[in-house]
């Protein structure tokens, strides 16, 4: 490692301070230009071997204290801070919603329980425009730092002798189900990220691959086109194979774990185990009876219809609930 830098805690956007190769200091400006500077300042240096540049933005986190607990200074949506220059960007722009949006989770038992003094799920829980828009300012202030990062590539005749790999954690709810800061559930909204990779020696441009990839399938993958060893024990496989637009066998099932924890009030004793295939999601509730789900993703791909209890459905629920029982096996 050459040198790393990190943020203390998840809030301070502005003038934040920062740890850099161990020691703190405040350095005024926006923490996402801040970070994106590091990365060009490391890119522009000269280098006589292969390097790995690793970026982990703390855009769009909002701005907040988490305490030692996993519990939340600010339990609600907490306040999302664009960088200055972008303050006024899709201003009144209308905010596109997915059909399951601003819709009470019908069917969805864990969702529809009582807790504390929360508001039931609808149409007024849901994330609000302007806190879209926020979200949306600050991703822009990534934009301009990866087109920075790709200018300086470009400029050092490196950009395609370098493999770019961009993803994400985990995705935000926009009043799906009325839902809004609860992240961390299983829905389609949650758990599915962008993988996007560019390498003109080995990608084709414009290419698509509908495999289940995971993120634990990064570092295999990297590993493979370095010509390095994977380890045995390295949770994922490398797909390699599927860059080069290789038909191979490939995975049919992923799995999807969660434990309760004290950030969300809403997701209280919310813990899953989760297997979904190319048709069906099975959702079981780890602290919950008689609250699982079961999803037709083919016909319903907003996940509006539990079909959990469903008589037509049983023989589905039988194989996903047997799948979730081999996977949980494999991981042991």
């Amino acid at each position: 490692i050459d040198y790393w830098v990190s943020v203390k805690g998840q809030g301070n956007y502005l003038n934040p301070e920062i740890n850099v190769n161990g020691k703190r200091q405040k350095i005024p400006g926006y923490v996402t230009d801040i970070f994106s500077d590091y990365a060009v300042d490391y890119l522009k240096r000269e280098h006589t071997k292969p390097f790995l540049l690793y970026v982990s933005h703390k855009a769009v986190h909002p701005d907040l204290t988490q305490n030692a607990d996993g519990s939340l200074s600010d339990p609600s949506a907490g306040k999302f801070i664009p960088a200055e220059r972008h303050k006024a960007l899709y201003a009144d722009k209308p905010i596109s919603r997915r059909p399951n949006a601003g819709k009470p989770p019908e069917g969805k038992p864990a969702l529809l329980r009582k807790i504390d003094d929360l508001p039931p799920l609808g149409a007024n829980t849901g994330t609000d425009d302007e806190t879209v828009r926020k979200r949306l300012r600050m991703v822009t202030a990534v934009d301009e730092g990866i087109g920075k990062m790709l200018k300086v590539l470009e400029e050092s005749h490196q950009l395609d002798n370098t493999l770019i790999v961009f993803t994400s954690d985990e995705g935000y709810f926009y009043g799906e189900h009325g839902l809004s800061v609860e992240r961390r559930l299983a829905y389609e909204e949650s758990i599915k990220i962008p993988l996007v990779l560019r390498y003109p020696k080995l990608i084709k441009a414009d290419s698509a691959r509908n495999e289940m990839v995971l993120n634990i399938d990064i570092a295999p993958t990297l590993l493979d086109i370095g010509g390095a060893t994977i380890p045995a024990n390295m949770h994922g496989r490398s797909f390699l194979p599927l860059l080069k637009g290789e038909s191979i066998p490939w995975r049919n099932s992923f799995l999807v774990e969660y434990y309760s924890d004290k950030v969300f009030p809403r997701m209280l004793k919310m813990g899953y185990k989760t297997v979904r295939t190319e048709q069906w999601k099975y959702i079981q509730y780890v602290d919950l009876e008689g609250m699982d789900e079961l999803y037709d993703l083919k016909n319903d791909p907003y996940e509006m219809k539990n079909l959990i209890d469903d008589k037509g459905s049983q023989a589905a629920l039988k194989k996903m609930q047997g799948e979730l029982k081999k996977i949980l096996d494999e991981t042991r």
